[in-house]
């Protein structure tokens, strides 16, 4: 079933689509968190550029 379901999602969905939803939600949650806790906002990128830049780095 998943076989048949991921050969469908490459075959009919595009990536750039999803990838400008993903995208588009991110800034949403950007905006609403720095809107309501403005520090909390900075430490919570500050917190996810870090493990972003520590996975990389591996």
């Amino acid at each position: 079933m998943i076989d048949r379901l991921r050969d469908f999602w490459f075959q009919y969905c595009s990536r750039a689509p999803v990838a400008r939803l993903l995208r588009a939600e991110r800034r949403r949650l950007d905006v609403e968190l720095a809107r309501r806790m403005p520090g909390a906002a900075a430490a919570v990128r500050r917190q996810l550029l870090a493990a972003i830049g520590g996975a990389e780095s591996s």
